[in-house]
């Protein structure tokens, strides 16, 4: 057990290490944020900046193993011949409009497309309903879709992991929005 002098050696470094401010911030050193202040976590919390990303560092320490097992000269010819089927398919939905490079054999993913008379967000609602995920919105893009007169296109992003099967649920969803807005 310590004796006096340690333990009141140990709370004046505590003391020391409460009043001093972090220098890095991030993770769990704040305790509270509100409009008057941020109270910062006792230490040592206070001064840890945030967790390193371990889980998402194994992650893709795995996926890369298993690209590199597939080669990527057969991930970019998936890409290009999904993309290519999806940007086949796509114009089969009346009222349709895509942005982008043209079918070819240097395009690939991501397509954003709109359809007209229905807002991306509620395309991107429905194509949830039909176990697609699609981006709504501006992307970063706002100039340019102001440039297009566009508010807002729905993205598809394709992989190595997409299938035909989900292009064709893709389609298949935009035509049920087009029902479910009466177009």
């Amino acid at each position: 057990m310590a004796d006096e002098t340690d333990i009141h050696t140990t709370a004046g470094k505590l003391d020391l290490l409460r009043a001093m401010p972090p220098f890095l911030g991030g993770g769990s050193m704040i305790r509270k944020v509100s409009r008057e202040g941020t109270t910062y976590a006792d230490p040592p919390a206070r001064f840890e900046a945030g967790t390193p990303a371990i889980a998402q560092a194994i992650g893709m320490a795995s996926a890369l193993r298993w690209l590199d097992g597939l080669g990527m000269d057969a991930v970019l010819e998936h890409e290009r011949q999904i993309t290519d089927y999806a940007l086949e398919r796509l114009p089969e939905v009346p009222g349709l409009r895509i942005f982008g490079p043209p079918r070819g054999a240097e395009r690939i993913g991501p397509v954003s497309f709109e359809l007209g008379g229905v807002h991306a967000h509620d395309v991107s609602e429905i194509l949830d309903r039909h176990g697609v995920a699609v981006r709504a919105g501006h992307h970063c893009a706002q100039i340019l879709m102001d440039r297009l007169g566009v508010s807002a296109t729905a993205r598809a992003s394709f992989g190595v992991y997409t299938t035909p099967e989900e292009i064709d649920r893709l389609v298949d969803g935009l035509h049920d929005a087009r029902k479910v807005f009466g177009l």
